[in-house]
């Protein structure tokens, strides 16, 4: 008689009894295969052959030697053992519903086939297989968890693993096991216990499949294992048994926390499973979670009750009181899970049709939750929390009433310290703003309409009691407990009340002695009165919320920034007030991708991702067509909004958005029809149109010209008839960005990556055109523009521009421009007789004579010479870099033109120098030039030194010293007008002036030298802050072109950082910020004055001088270097900042060298030397501060501590400069805990200090600090606190 209970404990103790003496493992393949056959030909002809000895003893063999079976033979026989398994199945279900039959004749058979599957099943899922012709494995060959355990941990390939369709076995035996567990198994075995027996080991079989992660991820082969467990448990009453498999799973295995919410939702949904929910509920929220001791536990148990809030909320409602402690769990893990589990239980009441008071209660009680996690103090559960009102307020339920202090809450979330949590808050904040309960007027959020809408409702409402008698004089109400009721309404409308005293509406009024139709009217209107009330009060929201998301546009966190974004796109959507700015602001991001990244940096990556997100922003909201619309519609749509995106624009807005749309361009997301709409825009005579009309097509057109060149070539006359013609004589601005768009014509630039066309990336060639060309008289035209109006400088500085990147000669045409401008100045300039062909800046003059004139002509006088100066210097280096490219280009013709005389090579590369000086086209091949091409050719020859020195002598002495030079002519007025700004009372004729005079003097380095302290002079004493600026800037552009003249005074360039206007402050700053960062002044002690911008009143230049010392940190060691002079230049002297500041900019610049511990040991070594070389009380304080920052984390850096200690023991009666020596000691402990060494030390250097302090105030030796150890017991838990943010 075959007993199960026996056999299971001798197959576990490796004593199982054989009959057969075969053995599969050595056997011939044939020899093996014709045993197994026919063993399984015996189980297929009838299932109860397995209570044949002969049958059963062969089957127990393979299931010993499974390993060494071929795996065909392993399926083969795994596949017969089912199919016998479920053939006797049905033998005990058909004699169970037959009468007279008695079923115990089966017991024996199914204990067998229990045996027999167990121990195949066991056997092939943990063992290595051993047989030779293995096939390759597949999928399972990955598989982990207890079914991998043993030696197919090692990575071998189980029995299992390579046995063709062993999990299609494994899913027929439990879906036959759970036919078998619904039938009344108790007639079939004589005793309870045998019964028990034959389910326990299927049982078994299942937690162990449940434990193999390859398994768990089949959902059929679960879906089986589940119902089988739910039918145990249904049938046989096995509660606590699946109780305790459920917890020990959750305690063991990750990948079964959602499984088992599955499982638990089965039970309770399908097969009246309450009771092992409510247990299993009972068991979690009676267990205490840590997370610093038990990581899997608190984790799988999170998942667990998250899940099952989605699957089963229902169950968990039941134990939420229970459950609810874990919101005061020490696992954050939990706290995070259960304002999940919240979050899914609000959604859940919400959506129940029958809303009950309780039912409003409980979510009442929820949405308290959740406002108070908001200050958790674990960064993950805030972010968890804000995660919750993402999806509680994207569900079906909008609630209303909680949705202003939620949106309160994210607001102040926007400042969190955790990145995680400030991205998540922008994220819920967009959620808030798309899921608005707030649908009339198209869902518009715009706050004056808005207000309209609610002025006008309030007004009828006013004019509707103010109509009535009763209103106004009703008595007060005498029944019992009507105050009673006045204040429970109060309360309950409190928000809605303070919103109507800040809109100043009329309050609700009672609807007694109304007729019906009026009384309802009244209801509806005080209805939309609350509802226009609570829309502006979100709008109101938003727009404070904004100022922070435009604040986070910059952070250097990524994902913040594409969040950030994805609010403003949706804000605009929806007509937000000051969502517009937020787009603009988003327009500077086009610069963030790092050039020249490798694809596998991460940084480059999140930099591309954001300028895709941008792309991909600026599409949806203005190039996106409207289904709606046709295609003519939608093209005007496009181009309205492209042209809208100019309206206010700032120079740098300006400057980000052309290379936003040159990409858009260049990418194809524009196209010909939008082109050509904005051609149409520009060129529009029939009606007048508004001046942003034409200006928002000129620029977008110049934009995208930067794309394609063929935007102005296709259709010139359109530039010249409209920009250059009638319409841009009447606006100058017209004029100026249509000078801008013409540039590009003759612009040599490399394309850009991306760039349209068939030759994209190859570079484009400069072209240049005859002066004849009808574009330079339309130039010359608004030089010569008559009328006074302040445009017309950048217009005129354009043209300029546009000449000297066009024309062939255009010193010739400046020349005229000047002599034409010169003349309308009385007496100033006597216009020469000289032909049109002399040399294009050399002209017959006389001195100005000393008269009054008029100071407009004269401003525009000054400003056309300034910028020619400019030009001049462009145009040399020019032709320079042409003239050495030929070099290089012609190596043949070099070696021929080297037998020629030095000195007829400098004497006619002066000579062609000086005539390309008015032709900055260089074609060697034009029959008119062929002098100039011989002598252009010799100086080709020359080497490069030698092209060089003939270019800086003709920029040196002769165009401002020339005897025939125009502006050698115009420098000497020049600085008779800023050596007298008092005498000339015009403001924009000293700006000009100034400016010019700084443009003459990057020009020649001797007119810079005799007039630089004219120019200083200006920078300290003008009163104009556009001069200081204008001269701040200019000093940063001599130190550019002449770095020696301003390194002697260097000094002179920091001055500005203190000037009253801000405006001044700012340009400074930038200008050394550009200087300094590139190496082009070197910093000699003057860092100090930058540190002070950092406490600047003016934000903008706070924050430029953060931006400033943070790149300049990633230079090699420059604010270590320079931190001794920072620190005396901000204790010391008149000039020197108070205590508060110098601490937070102390703190701020030691954030940059504090975790390298080299710097500090040295920074600790020079700051104890300065204790020496002062008694001032504030500098021993501000020095025992600046140490006190460091972290002291090296043995090394106390050992430095305590040598130093002579010299700065005797300031220690300071009790401000001892307190910092505590801290530093009790800081140092906490870093050197596990350092007995470093302890030692740290024990001898607390010693000495208290000796010190005591002798140096005449007491007695304190006691060490009662507050070190709590203090160590802080420390211990930050970082504690530390490690489970990095987990």
């Amino acid at each position: 008689m075959f007993n199960l209970h026996e056999q299971l404990l001798g197959l576990q103790e490796g004593e199982t009894e054989i009959g057969s003496a075969f053995s599969f493992d050595g056997a011939d393949g044939a020899v093996a295969k014709r045993t197994l056959h026919a063993a399984t030909d015996r189980l297929v002809a009838s299932s109860e052959s397995i209570n044949d000895s002969e049958t059963f003893d062969t089957l127990m063999c393979f299931a010993r030697d499974l390993p060494a079976v071929d795996p065909k033979l392993v399926a083969r026989g795994l596949d017969m053992l089912v199919a016998g398994f479920e053939s006797q199945i049905k033998q005990v279900a058909a004699t169970l519903a037959a009468s007279g039959h008695d079923p115990t004749q089966h017991a024996e058979a199914l204990d067998r086939y229990a045996f027999l599957l167990q121990w195949v099943i066991e056997r092939g899922e943990s063992s290595p297989t051993q047989a030779r012709a293995a096939p390759p494995v597949g999928k399972g060959r990955k598989r982990r968890g207890a079914g991998a355990a043993g030696p197919a941990g090692s990575g071998a390939s189980t029995v299992a693993d390579v046995a063709a369709g062993w999990k299609g076995r494994l899913f027929d035996l439990y879906f036959a096991l759970q036919q078998l567990m619904q039938l009344p198994l108790g007639r079939v075995w004589n005793s309870v216990p045998e019964r028990d027996t034959f389910i326990g080991v299927f049982t078994r079989l299942a937690h162990k499949a449940m434990e193999n992660a390859a398994y768990a991820r089949d959902g059929d082969l679960q879906a089986a294992l589940f119902n089988l467990l739910c039918i145990w448990l249904q049938n046989y009453n096995r509660l606590y048994g699946l109780v305790t498999m459920i917890t020990q799973n959750l305690q063991h295995y990750e990948h079964l926390s959602e499984s088992m919410a599955e499982l638990v939702r089965l039970a309770y949904e399908k097969y009246d499973g309450t009771q092992l929910a409510d247990e299993v509920l009972r068991d979690i929220a009676g267990k205490a979670f840590s997370s610093v001791h038990d990581k899997a536990g608190p984790k799988n148990t999170a998942r667990f009750l998250v899940r099952l809030s989605q699957l089963a909320p229902k169950a968990l409602l039941r134990q939420m009181g229970l459950l609810i402690r874990h919101l005061d769990s020490e696992a954050h893990i939990m706290r995070s899970a259960m304002a999940d589990v919240i979050g899914h239980l609000t959604l859940f009441l919400a959506a129940q049709e029958e809303q009950t008071e309780i039912t409003k209660n409980q979510i009442g009680e929820y949405f308290d939750i959740i406002e108070q996690r908001f200050q958790d103090a674990h960064f993950l559960v805030r972010a968890k929390v804000l995660q919750v009102c993402q999806f509680v307020c994207s569900g079906p339920a909008k609630f209303p009433k909680r949705r202003p202090k939620l949106i309160a809450l994210i607001i102040g979330r926007l400042e969190d310290k955790a990145t995680n949590v400030r991205k998540h808050a922008i994220r819920a904040l967009t959620v808030m703003l798309e899921t608005h309960p707030f649908s009339l007027d198209g869902a518009e959020l715009r706050a004056e309409k808005l207000e309209q809408s609610l002025d006008k409702i309030t007004a009828e409402l006013e004019h509707m009691a103010s109509a009535t008698p009763a209103q106004g004089k009703q008595p007060a109400p005498e029944r019992e407990g009507a105050d009673a009721d006045k204040d429970e309404d109060a309360d309950k409308d409190e928000d809605e009340d303070e919103d109507a005293d800040k809109d100043g509406s009329a309050p609700d009024f009672d609807n007694a002695g109304l007729s019906p139709e009026t009384a309802a009217r009244a209801m509806h209107l005080q209805f939309q009165q609350r509802y226009y009330r609570d829309a502006l009060h979100f709008v109101y929201q938003l727009q404070e919320a904004q100022a922070l998301l435009l604040q986070l546009l910059g952070s250097t966190n990524k994902s913040e920034v594409m969040e950030a974004m994805d609010y403003f796109v949706a804000a605009v959507r929806f007509r937000v007030d000051g969502a517009q700015e937020g787009i603009r602001r988003m327009s500077h991001l086009v610069w963030t991708a790092p050039q020249g990244s490798g694809a596998g940096d991460g940084a480059a990556e999140e930099a591309r991702g954001v300028r895709t997100k941008l792309l991909e922003s600026y599409t949806q909201l203005y190039l996106t067509p409207s289904e709606r619309l046709s295609d003519a519609e939608n093209t005007s749509r496009i181009t309205r909004n492209l042209i809208s995106l100019t309206f206010g624009a700032t120079l740098a807005e300006l400057t980000s958005l052309e290379e936003l749309l040159r990409t858009l361009m260049a990418e194809g997301r524009i196209g010909a029809a939008v082109v050509d709409k904005l051609r149409s825009v520009y060129g529009y005579t029939k009606q007048r149109l508004p001046p942003a009309q034409r200006r928002g097509a000129i620029i977008v057109l110049g934009m995208l010209s930067q794309a394609s060149r063929a935007i102005v070539t296709d259709d010139i006359d359109l530039y010249l008839r409209i920009g250059l013609g009638k319409y841009g004589h009447e606006d100058l601005v017209v004029a100026k960005y249509t000078c801008m768009v013409l540039q590009c014509l003759g612009s040599a630039r490399t394309r850009r990556p991306g760039a349209a066309g068939p030759d994209a990336g190859e570079e484009e060639e400069a072209k240049r055109l005859p002066m004849s060309s009808p574009i330079f008289d339309g130039l010359q035209r608004i030089l010569e523009e008559p009328r006074r109006d302040p445009e017309w400088f950048p217009a005129a500085e354009q043209a300029l521009n546009a000449i000297y990147t066009l024309g062939d000669r255009p010193g010739a045409l400046a020349v005229r421009i000047v002599r034409a401008q010169a003349q309308l100045v009385q007496g100033l300039l006597q216009a020469p007789d000289s032909a049109e062909d002399s040399a294009a800046m050399d002209v017959d003059g006389a001195a100005p004579a000393p008269r009054v004139v008029d100071p407009w002509d004269l401003t525009r006088l000054v400003f056309i010479v300034g910028h020619i100066a400019i030009k001049e210097i462009v145009l040399l280096e020019s032709i320079e870099a042409e003239l050495k490219r030929r070099k290089s280009d012609e190596e043949p013709k070099r070696k021929k033109r080297a037998s020629l005389g030095a000195n007829g090579r400098a004497a006619g590369g002066r000579r062609a120098a000086r005539r390309r000086a008015g032709s900055s086209e260089m074609e060697v091949d034009s029959a008119s030039d062929d002098d100039d091409d011989d002598e252009l050719n010799q100086v080709a020859g020359s080497t490069e030194d030698e092209v060089g020195d003939i270019i800086s002598a003709i920029r040196e002495r002769e165009l401002l010293f020339g005897g025939r030079s125009a502006l050698a002519l115009f420098g000497p007025l020049l600085v008779h007008i800023c050596r007298n700004l008092g005498r000339f009372g015009d403001r924009l004729l000293t700006v000009h002036a100034t400016a010019a005079l700084a443009k003459f003097m990057c020009v020649s380095s001797t007119f810079c030298e005799e007039n630089l302290p004219l120019l200083l002079a200006l920078l300290g004493r003008a009163k104009s802050p556009a001069i200081r600026a204008n001269v701040a800037i200019a000093l940063g552009d001599i130190a550019v072109c002449f770095n020696n003249l301003i390194g002697e005074n260097v000094q002179y360039l920091y001055g500005p950082l203190h000037d009253a206007d801000a405006r001044v402050k700012k340009t400074t700053l930038m200008v050394l910020t550009h200087l300094i960062l590139n190496g082009m002044v070197k910093v000699k002690g003057q860092l100090g004055e930058m540190a002070k911008c950092l406490e600047d009143k003016d934000q903008r230049v706070a924050d430029m001088a953060r931006l400033f010392f943070t790149e300049l940190s990633t230079k090699d060691n420059a604010v270590y270097n320079n931190l001794p002079d920072i620190i005396s230049s901000l204790s010391m002297g008149a000039n020197a900042v108070n205590e508060e500041s110098f601490a937070r900019i102390m703190k701020f610049l030691f954030d940059f060298i504090k975790e390298r511990d080299r710097q500090t040991d040295n920074v600790v070594e020079k700051l104890c030397q300065r204790f020496r070389n002062t008694t001032d009380a504030r500098q021993c304080r501000d020095i025992a501060f600046c140490m006190a920052l460091l972290p002291f984390k090296s043995e090394r850096s106390i050992r430095r501590l305590l040598d130093g200690l002579p010299a700065y023991q005797d300031k220690l009666a300071d009790e401000a400069v001892y307190k910092h020596f505590a801290d530093i000691a009790a800081k140092a402990r906490t870093h050197t805990a596990q350092k007995p060494d470093a302890k030692a030390l740290l024990d001898e250097y607390e010693a000495k200090l208290r000796e010190a302090r005591a002798k140096a105030t005449g007491e007695d030796e304190e006691p060490p600090a009662a507050s070190q150890r709590s203090q160590e017991g802080e420390c211990e838990m930050e970082e504690e606190e530390e490690e489970e943010e990095d987990l």
